[in-house]
């Protein structure tokens, strides 16, 4: 199926995402007004971990996502996969298990719960991951859209029940989120039935399969753990050295500065299974091409900074110390939307993925060290703020020039204006009047879509062609 078809086809999946965006949007500005920084600061350790806990099966996942990309759902072979999600269901039980018996010691008794939810939330991430890798990889992404966000509706619909109910303790907002995460789960088993609704006369184990979905997802595992440490070092060093309170504020600033992320994950699973599906040869022009679009369109993007640092203080007044830091992270979306569109995925239609796991861990490396120079020696949380962006920066410029160098592309030139941009907004913004910073930094825009028309026209006729 051509790329243009497929977006075509799946014009619901971006529909579905905004759904999905406007839905954070409100959460991120409804509840802080609603509880209290302390609260907020718990609801965000258990955000936190729900977020790592995704990586507990070990890159089983992950080797079905690699190895049956591109295939056609009614090809798949049904028992086989059936029996591999229930060897993972009972691994997850098992792991389970273990982790809230460990729990048991932790003496606080809001961390023991943050610690149960988060394990509770193990499960059911990772049994609907399991589903939607299927959808992902067979190209069914209306279905995958639709578990995607009913999650998200769900969750927010009893967040709002439960704050007009008086309920504010961060204890029944992280409820809301695990029966979200349930219906979401049931709905995704009946989209895969003939895979996870079989008899059980259909099972049996096989652990040659295991291992090597094992031995071919851990890199991916390891690279995408990788991946989401570079910015959860920073926020544990935030929280280590500056309190849960600070932990709260902070993180709402970084979930307005992630906003943008909604959209392009969204195109980003749509690449997936068209790019597996396309000729090899074509790749490198379709990635020159989404290349110029992308990073044009996100340095624009940047512009709702403005809006949204005028309207922010007058709604959450009590964050509005930490609001100021905005200007530093917003940049962030640039970076991780070029690393998560581009980088990351066309490596893995290349199937370079141990090369995507050395990328991600140099800049591990480089998060813990800038960390521990901000945070134990400097103790500057300004600092520690900035190294975000710094961070995000040294993943996707090296991942660029390491997926340029496999494909024979040149892209350092590129990625120098980029950067001044870049540095421009965050000097701008943090030195000048907002009205001021906003039109010189349109002016900036506008010489570099006068120096990069052709390149950009170009981008967008190969993509059309698609």
């Amino acid at each position: 199926m051509k790329l243009k078809s497929l977006l075509k086809n799946v014009s619901y999946t971006i529909l579905s995402n905004f759904i999905s965006l406007a839905i954070s949007t409100l959460v991120v500005l409804i509840v802080p007004k609603f509880i209290n920084i302390e609260q907020y600061g718990y609801l965000q350790l258990y955000i936190f971990y729900t977020t790592y806990v995704g990586v507990l099966h070990f890159g089983w996942l992950d080797g079905i996502y690699l190895r049956f990309g591109g295939a056609r759902y009614d090809k798949l072979d049904t028992n086989l996969l059936y029996s591999q999600f229930v060897q993972l269901f009972v691994f997850q039980i098992l792991l389970a298990t273990i982790m809230i018996s460990a729990s048991i010691l932790e003496s606080s008794d809001q961390k023991f719960f943050i610690l149960v939810a988060s394990v509770c939330a193990m499960i059911l991430i990772n049994l609907r991951q399991f589903c939607l890798y299927i959808l992902q990889d067979t190209a069914r992404i209306k279905e995958y859209a639709i578990v995607t966000s009913l999650g998200r509706v769900i969750y927010f619909s009893m967040v709002i029940l439960f704050l007009l109910l008086g309920l504010k303790c961060f204890q029944w907002l992280i409820l809301a989120d695990l029966l979200g995460r349930t219906i979401s789960l049931l709905y995704s088993l009946y989209t895969c039935k003939e895979i996870v609704c079989k008899s059980i006369n259909s099972f049996h184990w096989d652990f040659h399969e295991t291992v090597l979905n094992l031995s071919v997802g851990v890199k991916l595992l390891m690279a995408n753990f990788a991946s989401s440490l570079i910015i959860g070092i920073v926020r544990y060093g935030i929280q280590f050295r500056w309190g849960v309170k600070t932990f709260g504020k902070v993180s709402l600033t970084l979930n307005i500065s992630n906003l943008l992320m909604t959209f392009i994950s969204a195109v980003s699973l749509v690449l997936y299974p068209a790019l597996r599906r396309m000729n090899t040869a074509r790749l490198r022009d379709v990635y020159v091409a989404i290349r110029e679009v992308l990073i044009f369109s996100m340095l624009v993007g940047l512009i709702l900074y403005y809006p949204v640092s005028w309207l922010l203080p007058m709604w959450l007044p009590k964050y509005k110390d930490t609001l100021v830091y905005m200007a530093l992270l917003f940049p962030m979306c640039v970076y991780s939307s070029k690393f998560s569109m581009l980088v990351a995925t066309f490596m893995k239609a290349y199937r370079f993925e141990r090369d995507l796991l050395k990328v991600n861990i140099v800049s591990l490396v480089s998060s813990v060290i800038i960390t521990a120079i901000n945070v134990f020696i400097l103790r500057n949380l300004t600092m520690t703020m900035i190294s975000i962006v710094v961070v995000l920066w040294i993943q996707s410029s090296i991942g660029e020039l390491v997926l340029g160098r496999r494909i024979h592309l040149k892209l350092f030139h590129k990625l120098l204006p980029e950067t001044i941009i870049v540095m421009a907004f965050m000097v701008l913004n943090s030195f000048l009047p907002s009205l001021f910073a906003m039109f010189v930094y349109i002016v900036v825009l506008l010489l570099f879509l006068i120096t990069n028309y052709q390149n950009i026209k170009a981008g967008v006729h190969v993509l059309s062609e698609q």
